[in-house]
């Protein structure tokens, strides 16, 4: 054109892109790059004129991976592709929530609680207020799952709440083997059945490095069949 006596340039952009609907955004690539001519013409003013669309039309219609075909390298394939672009979904995140977490979104974190400019003194005392409850919380959750950490001792827990009903409560410092003997005693109609539960309790905890889970299960079973049918006063 420039030859023919008519103005033209170059212009490099990109052309395509992938867009997630999981982060309205658009993802370009450089792979997306692409490169037009552009003439000037009387009237009209500057005039897109892309040699690609007539050498390769795919290419201006479907994209980079479309016009590249078997040419496509096997980091480029379809499925691999489509992970890398839902992928992306997190560096975006990082960038919005991490990186671009400037001085002035700092300062408006608090506007959705009224609060319309946070200083940094109040942005560290709720920062430390966070750490605190969530530390409190994660202990309290700790401690709360600690006894369900051991089925065994959780199933003989079951056991000495029935008996409490019964009157037998288990002593401070009082052992297992002691404790369901005296049960025993205590409830002369179920003297055979709690020596069986004594005993594979004892069995279940100190004759095993790491008990069977089918005697485990036996255990636990006995535990929730066991009936208690007088109360001792």
């Amino acid at each position: 054109m420039r030859a023919a006596g008519i103005p033209a340039r170059v212009v490099t952009g990109y052309q395509g892109g992938y867009w997630s609907d999981a982060g309205h955004y658009l993802l370009v690539r450089n792979s997306d790059a692409h490169a037009w001519s552009e003439v000037w013409l009387a009237g009209r003013g500057w005039v897109r004129i892309d040699p690609t669309a007539a050498v390769r039309p795919q290419r201006v219609d479907l994209g980079a991976a479309a016009a590249a075909g078997d040419q496509l390298p096997w980091t480029q394939t379809g499925w691999l592709q489509s992970l890398r672009n839902h992928w992306d979904i997190v560096n975006h995140w990082w960038n919005e929530g991490v990186i671009g977490f400037d001085t002035l979104r700092q300062r408006g974190l608090l506007t959705p609680f009224g609060i319309r400019k946070a200083d940094p003194a109040l942005l560290g005392l709720l920062l430390a207020i966070s750490c605190v409850l969530s530390g409190a919380l994660g202990l309290v959750w700790a401690l709360w799952r600690r006894g369900e950490a051991d089925p065994a001792r959780a199933a003989l827990r079951a056991l000495e709440r029935k008996l409490a009903r019964c009157g037998v409560v288990r002593r401070h410092g009082e052992g297992p083997r002691h404790y369901l003997s005296r049960a025993a005693r205590a409830l002369p109609a179920r003297r055979i059945e709690l020596q069986q539960l004594m005993d594979c309790y004892l069995e279940l905890r100190y004759a095993h490095v790491e008990p069977p889970p089918e005697f485990l299960q036996r255990f636990r079973r006995a535990v929730r069949n066991f009936r208690v049918i007088r109360v001792v006063k």
